[in-house]
């Protein structure tokens, strides 16, 4: 669970690399590591968690859509928002509307 808070908490620049080093564990161990405990691979965690922030940075705030991704860890805001389009089927901006 420590590992999850990390990467919960530090989500917008976390890398395996750097968290292998946090808990001076090896990439490769700790990668199988959180698969078995999470199900999910190290990506997989690290985009659920920003896009979780994003939506609610989306619902409760007036920052742009563009702020919101480099926020929580997108640079391109045009790779933020396919990611987003393909998690959840829509936009950030018509999930911000309620569409």
């Amino acid at each position: 669970m420590e590992i999850v808070n990390y990467i919960q908490e530090y989500y917008a620049f976390v890398t395996l690399e750097s968290l292998a080093e946090t808990f001076h564990l090896s990439s490769p161990y700790l990668s199988k590591y959180i698969r078995e405990k999470t199900g999910m691979t190290f990506g997989e965690l690290v985009k659920e968690t920003r896009m979780r922030k994003a939506r609610a940075l989306l619902k409760g705030g007036n920052m742009t859509v563009e702020s919101i991704a480099i926020s929580v860890g997108y640079e391109n805001v045009e790779h933020f928002n396919r990611l987003f389009k393909r998690m959840y089927s829509i936009t950030p901006m018509q999930y911000r509307k309620g569409e």
